[in-house]
């Protein structure tokens, strides 16, 4: 019995002990553990409102493995039109290795700013490359059972764009561009494109089909698109095409002979960068 007894009280200080420890590990990290790591076992704690934790460069935010406060400033800073702007460019490169099926919205109709979304196009001359943008005025794009069933994009043909001039130059070639030379602003201030269907590139983007509408002629063509953040969506979409299908004459060899020097290109590159209204997503 004595040695019963001996053996109880033992128990006791070992289980005393050992309680003694884990209130000293819980209340404060022991030699060899960060604040940082106090913090995340917090942030994981259910129920804990977690303090937002800054990234130094927006792009962060469409990387894997950010802690709860991380992605808390993420989700709060997209209120903030310069930081969307700064997402925007994120997703207006080419991005490597990222996995459609990754960054694919859920099912949905997705409305992008018009603010923080733009055109970019490029066209050549004898070698000189000019390129500019065109301003958005509407645009979305619908998910449906994992797969891009439909979306369009209007632009405002009359905010054309020079970027590779500058000063009376650059006002110079985009009113020329506007002209009935060209694009004939002044009786089609707008175009648009219409997405049709996208599948799998095998490249982490998707291939798209559609129409495109410029001076009132539409015309099929395709390209393709990436999305680079489903949250918010941000998504550049890349495509070629021929402007001599839809009467843009001027300098084209398509319908003139002979123009030497004044030859232009009839392929004209697009880039469309875009990315998600939040807010109107929060609002629906």
């Amino acid at each position: 019995m004595k040695g019963a007894g001996f053996l109880n009280a033992k128990l006791v200080l070992v289980c005393c002990a050992a309680l003694l420890i884990g209130c000293a590990s819980e209340g404060n990290p022991t030699e060899g553990t960060s604040s940082d790591g106090a913090q995340d076992a917090q942030n994981n704690t259910e129920g804990v409102e977690v303090a937002a934790v800054a990234v130094d460069d927006p792009c962060t935010c469409f990387e894997k493995g950010l802690s709860r406060g991380q992605l808390r400033y993420c989700r709060e800073s997209k209120r903030d039109v310069s930081f969307l702007e700064a997402l925007r460019k994120c997703g207006s490169s080419e991005v490597q290795g990222v996995s459609a099926i990754d960054k694919l919205p859920g099912d949905g109709q997705y409305t992008m700013n018009p603010k923080t979304s733009i055109v970019q196009w490029k066209g050549k001359k004898l070698g000189m490359t000019e390129f500019g943008t065109i301003p958005i005025r509407s645009c979305t794009v619908s998910i449906q059972n994992e797969e891009l069933v439909s979306g369009n994009v209007v632009v405002e043909m009359n905010g054309l764009k020079s970027t590779s001039q500058q000063g009376l130059e650059a006002r110079n070639l985009a009113e020329h561009l506007r002209s009935a030379d060209f694009f004939d602003v002044a009786n089609h201030p707008t175009a648009g494109f219409i997405f049709e269907s996208g599948k799998s590139d095998g490249r982490g983007g998707l291939e798209f089909k559609g129409k495109l509408n410029i001076k009132g002629i539409s015309n099929p063509v395709s390209g393709n698109l990436r999305f680079s953040s489903s949250d918010p969506v941000v998504t550049t979409v890349s495509m070629v095409f021929n402007r001599a299908d839809f009467d843009v004459r001027y300098g084209s060899g398509t319908f003139f002979d002979n123009l030497g020097d004044d030859l232009i290109s009839d392929e004209v590159i697009l880039q469309i960068a875009m990315v998600e209204d939040f807010e109107m997503r929060k609002a629906n």
